[in-house]
């Protein structure tokens, strides 16, 4: 009786855990599905009551609008560079910071790496009028650099603390070992820990890159031409104050989406590698 009792309860238990996991994967797929969906209806079909999940018969107008009559694509080459720029510098100086905070011990490290990390929970309106007057000191404002400087300013302090926990998980005996066999410390940061730390910097420049990308508060403030802007701002392209089109705004949202998308499939393996190297010790 009390072993029917306790396979009756696991039962409960796995169901309603498959039960919740299928919720909350419909609330982020179907958001996704209806953007898709819009895209590629008809402008007739887009706000009709009531709403159709499957267009009457499939239009790529609005994709046509967004790549030769907007400035989408160059939006798109301007979000690469950025993204790029901030996702290389934030790897290199967060995590060489996150490597010497892992490896050296030194008077106020721990306090130093936790206020790092501090920095990351200010609100972005209370960092946004000095990196505005920083980089018009620089006179940086209205450039791709300029707004990829910004990004890092954003992104470096986690880059940093994510390193440090994926250097920390990497046994420090292993560098020693290099060094005893010959290799300088330089090389064997190079061949032994780097290698091993790959997947681990793997997820935090998907994470770099990705809040890069879809940043649009500075991207407002720091460019005001087409030479500089990104893709968030190029979706305000597509709205007036008196009409939204809202299938050219949907095709966008569906090509900016697509580069994180396959990025992430692409890196999937690691990035999962990743947050479990980085869950080991930290």
């Amino acid at each position: 009786m009390r072993h029917a009792k306790k396979s009756l309860m696991y039962s409960v238990r796995v169901v309603a855990t498959y039960a919740v996991l299928t919720l909350l994967v419909l609330c982020v797929v179907l958001p996704l599905l209806w953007v898709v969906s819009t895209s590629l209806k008809p402008s007739t079909e887009i706000l009709s009551i009531p709403p159709r999940w499957i267009p009457s018969a499939v239009t790529f107008e609005h994709y046509s609008r967004v790549l030769w009559d907007s400035s989408i694509p160059r939006y798109f080459g301007n979000s690469l560079m950025v993204g790029a720029m901030a996702t290389l510098f934030a790897l290199v100086l967060g995590g060489a910071a996150g490597y010497g905070f892992a490896r050296y011990r030194f008077k106020g490290n721990r306090p130093l790496s936790l206020f790092m990390l501090f920095s990351q929970m200010l609100p972005l309106t209370v960092l946004m009028i000095p990196i505005f007057f920083m980089l018009q000191r620089l006179r940086l404002l209205d450039s791709p650099i300029g707004l990829a400087v910004a990004h890092l300013i954003l992104t470096m302090p986690l880059v940093t603390w994510m390193t440090r926990s994926y250097f920390l998980s990497i046994p420090r005996e292993l560098e020693e070992a290099a060094q005893i066999d010959g290799c300088s410390h330089l090389k064997a940061l190079a061949v032994v820990i780097l290698p091993l730390a790959a997947p681990g910097i793997a997820a935090t420049g998907i994470y770099a890159f990705i809040m890069s990308w879809n940043e649009f508060v500075l991207a407002s403030i720091l460019t005001s031409s087409d030479s500089s802007r990104t893709l968030p701002i190029g979706l305000t392209e597509f709205s007036s104050m008196f009409e939204v089109d809202w299938g050219s705004t949907m095709a966008a949202s569906t090509l900016i989406s697509l580069p994180v998308i396959l990025l992430f499939l692409w890196l999937q393996k690691y990035f999962v590698q990743g947050l479990a190297q980085g869950g080991v010790k930290g």
